[in-house]
């Protein structure tokens, strides 16, 4: 006997089909009215060959199975995967040469690590990295304010016998060949730079502190030099939920600049402004600028991988790019900071479970000098267990697990949900029309003559 999973999206797609997406498995289907009704509404399982084909898909659960079962495993997978640290996330500055409106870090402490924090830094992460191969997000602040502090963990590091990968999120405008040049000694591959539109929009926003000239143009030519140095780039341009004219514009304007390089992911993020509407209250409207912000990238050829989990998901490589794209890739846990071994540390090497919560000591947990301290806020995040039991019965719990749980700490439980889940139907939609496009062009391919 079967019963229905939980983790299923139903969308009509005319008066009589309807598809059927599992966020657990990413089967879709397009049942009829009739085989929907008779199956997901009557729970008629008399139909053998159908049922064991929705079984196959994950759409249906035999008695003796638990899907529930089987995200608690991944979820304990993840917590319990490392035996030390193999990566981590440092913010060598608290400091910004920029003074957005929206940091999440205003109103936290800025400061800058000194050589000896450095020191201690590099000497925690050595004892607690045995496999000798680390992952480094350098965060901030604004990182590159400080690249001698980088060089001095990662030096440290590498004197140690650590084979060392980076990444760095930063405004940018301090990409210079200087500091190109550095990234093989860092062994940075990747840099994320965050934009906030174009010209006098950009720099009103940033009001970017220290710098001459135009440092809208600056950042251009910032861009550039960082893409032809062959560095892959992941270009956010934020914009706010409701200016549906900025966010065109920007990727415009980007994808016009720079479309052409290989090296470039570029997508649009809207801004996390708790304190104005959260994420999980996008009207129909936010909603809908979200969905065209999110195929901006999509239709142009940009994959984030950032976005993208592929392991478990039974597609093609193709579609797993579209479905991670598309926020549609399930999860293995509500983020990877759930690992009891990963962590966050600010310019005073103080620990904690979240970048969100850089510069804000009520969120420690422990520091490079003193050790781990196994507190509330650490067994908050380093946890398979729900923090919200509503969420196990939520359609896309496999995509997100319970949501974000330094939003939830911060702002309460209605802060947690993905901004995805106000327009999942349309997700899927989107989906099944790439899908059905991707098809069409297969099959006039194969009757084109030779």
């Amino acid at each position: 006997m079967y019963r229905a999973s939980k983790y299923l999206i139903e969308v009509p797609l005319d008066s009589e089909r309807i598809i059927v997406y599992s966020t657990l498995t990413t089967s879709l289907i397009v049942l009829t009215r009739d085989e929907y009704e008779k199956v997901f509404v009557q729970h008629s399982f008399e139909d053998n060959e159908t049922c064991d084909a929705l079984h196959d898909m994950g759409m249906l659960v035999a008695e003796d199975e638990s899907q529930e079962e089987t995200l608690a495993e991944l979820r304990r997978g993840v917590l319990n995967g490392d035996d030390g640290i193999s990566g981590i996330m440092i913010a060598p500055t608290m400091d910004c040469n920029a003074r957005c409106y929206y940091c999440f870090e205003n109103g936290a402490r800025r400061g800058t690590m000194s050589t000896e924090t450095a020191d201690a830094v590099a000497d925690f992460i050595i004892e607690h990295c045995p496999g000798k191969k680390l992952y480094i997000s350098w965060f901030g602040g604004e990182p590159l304010l400080v690249p001698g502090i980088i060089d001095r963990i990662t030096y440290a590091l590498k004197t140690a016998g650590i084979d060392v990968e980076s990444t760095i999120t930063t405004n940018g405008i301090l990409l210079t060949d200087e500091i190109i040049r550095r990234f093989d000694d860092w062994g940075t591959y990747r840099v994320q730079i965050s934009v906030d539109g174009i010209g006098d929009q950009y720099n009103k926003t940033k009001r970017l502190q220290g710098i001459e000239g135009d440092p809208f143009e600056k950042i251009v030519e910032n861009i550039k030099r960082t893409l032809d140095s062959g560095i892959s780039v992941h270009l956010r341009i934020n914009y706010r939920s409701t200016n549906r004219k900025s966010i065109e514009e920007g990727f415009d304007f980007f994808n016009g600049k720079f479309g052409t390089y290989e090296n470039l992911s570029l997508y649009g993020a809207p801004l996390d402004l708790p304190d104005e509407k959260g994420y999980s209250e996008f009207d129909e409207s936010e909603g809908n600028l979200y969905l065209d912000v999110l195929k901006m990238s999509l239709d142009n050829g940009y994959e984030d991988d950032e976005l993208n989990f592929r392991d478990g998901v039974s597609a093609s490589e193709e579609n797993n790019i579209v479905l991670g794209n598309l926020l549609l890739s399930p999860f293995p846990a509500p983020c990877m900071m759930i690992n009891k071994w990963r962590f966050a540390v600010d310019d005073r090497g103080l620990l904690y479970k979240c970048q969100k919560h850089l510069g804000q000591e009520r969120f420690s947990c422990g520091s490079v000098f003193e050790g781990i301290d196994a507190n509330d806020c650490y067994r908050y995040f380093s946890t398979d267990e729900l923090h919200d039991e509503r969420c196990e019965n939520c359609a896309i719990f496999p995509i997100c697990h319970g949501g974000c749980n330094a939003n939830r700490l911060m702002y309460g439980d209605k802060f947690a949900c993905p901004p995805s889940k106000t327009i999942m139907p349309k997700l899927v939609m989107a989906y099944y029309r790439y899908l059905m496009d991707n098809q069409s062009r297969e099959e006039e391919s194969d009757e084109s003559p030779e």
